[in-house]
This record gives C-alpha cells, structure tokens and sequence, in this order.
C-alpha cells in the first residue's frame, strides 16, 4: 500500500463460509514497499552510529524514553516545561536527537507509551501503607512492576473519579497533558503513535489492577490529543503479545476485551492494530496474526485496521548458541529472513525489528568484534562491526521489496519421516518475475524437489547455483528460487 489510507482489493469479498470469514479477516495481500522495514536503535549513550542499513521506519521503545523518564513532575501540556527532559533524562535517553536525526534521514518515527509516571500511578513509591494511602493513591505499592520501577506499570491516578476504581471516569489529565506537550513540541516529525508497549505484559501494565474501561478511556484520550494537533498521525492501539513473564494477561482474554472496550468509542478511535511476537520459531506468527484478525473482525473499533508488526526478534540472548558459548549467527540471520518473510506475506503493514544494536537479543551492529564475533566491517568507515544479520536483513529485504505474494506462505509435508518444508511463491515487476522462498522449519535440512520451471537458487550470502533435476537440500536459513 503506499498511503496508511489506500484499500486493497481482496479476491474472496463473495466468498462463503467459515473459511471465507477467516480469510476476510485477514490483511489483504499488497505489494511490500520500503514502509515494511523498520529498526529499533539504541539511545546513543556510547556514540552509536546511524544503521548503515536501510530501514524507513525507527521506534522509539528501545531509547528508554518513557513517560517517567520524559516527565517527573507534573509538567501540564506545554513542552517548554521543565518537568519535560526531551535531552538527556534520567535514563540517559536524548529524544531530540532520536526525533531530529531519524528526520534528517528521512526515516519516519513510531512514538510508543510505557511506563507511568511516577508521580501520578496509582500504586506508586508513595503507595506504601496498605489501608492508609495518600488521597490520590490506591495502594498498595506495586512491586510486580520490578523493584526498579514500583508502580510503573499500574494506571494514572486521575483516570478514574475514584482513585482505583476502574471505571475510566477520571479526567485523566496527566496523560493527556503529557501526549499533547509530545505532540506540540514535535509535531509531524513524529508519524505513528502507539498507545502502550506490550499491555499484556506485567511488567509494562499489571493486570492485577488495569481493567479495560481504563484502556479505552485512555487510548480514546491518546487519540484525541494527538489529532487535535497533529490531524494526519496514525495512531495504533494498545500493543498486544503473548507476553513473559507469569503474571502477564491471557493474549486472546486481554485482546478481546480491549476491543470490546474500545468499541465504546466508535470505528475511528485508532488507525491500525500492533504484535509482538518473539517466537523461538517465527512460524508461530502465522497463528498469532490470525487469532489476531479474527479477534479484530468481531469489533467495530478496529474491523478491518491494519496490523503492524512493532517489535520482533528471537526471544532472548540464550538461544541460536554455538557449543563454544558465541552466537549461531546462521541460525539468528534464518531466524531474522524467516521472521520478515512469513510477515510480509501474511499482509502485515510493518516489521520493526529489534533491533540495530541491542544485543544479546536482535542484533545487527557491535562496537567491538568480541564477545559476539561479530567481524565484518561496517560501512562507510563508520564505527564498529556488521553482525552476519545485517547483509541477511539486506538480502532478505531486496527479495521482498516490491514482491506480491500469491498467498501467505505455508508448509508442505514431504511424506514420512521426510519433514516439511515451506514455501511461499510471489512476483515482482506486474508479474514477469516468479519467485519462491523456501526453508526448514527446525535446525536440520531437508530434500526438496521444486517444480520444473525453477532455474536458479540464490541464498542469504548473495551466492547463486543453478537449479538442477531432483531433490535439493533446504535449511533453516531461507532460499530463494527463481524462474527461467
């Protein structure tokens, strides 16, 4: 799609049946433009250096610019405010620089919520005699957030008439307060905004004490301030994930009842829909965005938004390991092709992968060679070195930028005791080009025979072969086959 607006044109608008609804639910396929490939960066604390990849869309979650960062006093809606650390904050963060250099780029920013402030949760460091709180607290303390950060992840005071009472009736001010000064002091610079990071998820909100009156209330406040200012953002729900650790909300319980809150507040409250994934094996996306779509179609606050992908990678730093304790850079570059692959052909708006330089977990940059191995030379002579991820990321995303798939890409069993392996054919250039992503879903290869008219076989280094009669081996790490 080339504008957030633009309708694509699904081929099963007649069809009939449960099949039918499904299908009807999902993103339609569109061609994968340069909006598809997006980046988390680092917040520049050791003098990072731009990614010398190309992305267009950067996320801010990663800086370390939260609500309690940015604000630690009641700072109202002007962003000239003291209270307001748009330079360096308390985490060491400095979102001007986020915003200014993302601009000068020209690489668009996604702008996303977490953490409450301080000073205005509910259950926050002044929550800490159970039965006796202060007037405007609920108490008590809430350490489920992480003992860094108590009562982070709990709601604003304000939110509710009744300081802890759930119902969304407050005035809800300091948030309101906080996103209009965010928007006023940076206007269109900033193009997606994101309600919360990873709701679900106890540490960024407990579930213990949000109830979704609280969520709709707010994410209709989000969207009001934003537009009253900047009319043309794009404003995305809450961000939903089957999130760690235990404690975190039920993925399909707290999506539900979200959507259903938000229907209060009619179709045009947000603009599109965010995941996580974060899968050990990113085929279990497939299964997430479709719970997904037919959770969305059930609710007219966000029947037929688009989906974005705002936060991927593999699930942390101790798996894809080698025997000798260094990264399995072939196992992490086919996990990332794998990951972009299969989102892009399931319709999804956006793939914002985490990220440039945030190792252990997704990788592409290192400042010295150890202890990652990462060895190869950045571009450009800027500093440090180039993971094996990132000539992976680069290939992959040639292959998709401009491809419409046929299909969303699915396995094949090749009979027993054989495996499976999966496919996923598209074109290019209105159809005179042919081409089909095939890999293994585990750790091992297996035979697979393609049709005849494949011709050449190119893989994530950049190596081409021709294809030859008979079975060829495929592995974890995707390849791409190519007609005569």
């Amino acid at each position: 799609m080339t504008k957030h607006s633009q309708k694509c044109a699904c081929k099963n608008a007649f069809a009939v049946g449960l099949i039918a609804l499904l299908l009807a639910s999902l993103p339609c396929l569109a061609q994968v433009q340069e909006g598809f490939f997006g980046l988390h960066q680092n917040k520049y604390t050791r003098g990072e250096p731009w990614p010398t990849v190309p992305f267009s869309i950067r996320r801010t979650v990663s800086d370390r610019l939260t609500w309690d960062d940015v604000e630690t006093c009641p700072g109202g809606p002007n962003p000239g405010n003291s209270c307001y650390h748009w330079g360096h904050n308390r985490e060491d963060g400095d979102f001007d620089k986020v915003i200014n250099d993302s601009v000068a780029h020209g690489v668009d920013v996604m702008f996303t919520v977490y953490d409450t402030a301080g000073w205005i949760s509910n259950r926050g460091e002044r929550c800490r005699a159970k039965g006796v709180p202060d007037a405007n607290c609920a108490g008590p303390a809430d350490v489920d957030c992480g003992a860094n950060s108590i009562g982070l992840c709990d709601p604003p005071a304000d939110v509710d008439a009744v300081v802890g009472s759930g119902e969304g009736d407050g005035s809800d001010k300091a948030f309101k307060d906080f996103i209009t000064a965010i928007a006023t002091r940076y206007g269109k610079k900033i193009k997606y905004w994101e309600m919360w990071n990873e709701a679900p998820n106890i540490r960024s909100a407990n579930p213990e004490y949000w109830t979704f009156k609280q969520w709709a209330r707010m994410t209709k406040d989000f969207h009001d301030a934003i537009k009253a200012v900047i009319p043309d953002a794009i404003v995305l729900a809450a961000n939903t994930c089957h999130c760690w650790p235990r404690g975190s909300a039920d993925f399909e319980d707290w999506t539900e009842g979200y959507f259903a809150a938000l229907d209060k507040y009619g179709p045009s409250v947000v603009d599109g829909v965010t995941f996580h994934g974060y899968f050990p094996r990113p085929e279990r996306n497939v299964d997430l965005v479709h719970t997904l779509a037919e959770i969305m179609n059930k609710h007219a606050s966000v029947r037929g938004k688009p989906i974005y992908d705002s936060e991927d990678a593999w699930p942390g730093g101790g798996i894809f390991m080698r025997g000798n304790g260094k990264p399995d850079w072939d196992m992490r570059a086919g996990w990332l092709a794998r990951s972009m692959i299969l989102t892009a052909s399931l319709g999804v708006k956006q793939y914002i992968f985490f990220g440039w330089d945030l190792g252990p977990v997704g990788q592409m940059w290192s400042r010295d060679q150890q202890p990652w191995d990462c060895t190869l030379p950045n571009k450009h002579g800027e500093a440090g070195y180039l993971c094996p991820t990132a000539p992976a990321y680069e290939q992959v995303r040639s292959w998709l930028l401009g491809a419409v798939f046929d299909k969303e890409c699915g396995p094949k069993d090749l009979g027993f005791m054989s495996g499976k392996v999966w496919l996923c054919d598209f074109s290019k250039n209105n159809g005179s080009y042919h081409g089909r992503l095939a890999w293994s879903e585990g750790t091992d290869s297996v035979n697979y025979t393609p049709e005849k008219q494949f011709a050449t076989r190119r893989e994530l280094d950049g190596s081409t072969a021709e294809v030859k009669k008979g079975a060829i081996p495929v592995g974890p790490r995707p390849v791409l086959l190519e007609t005569k």
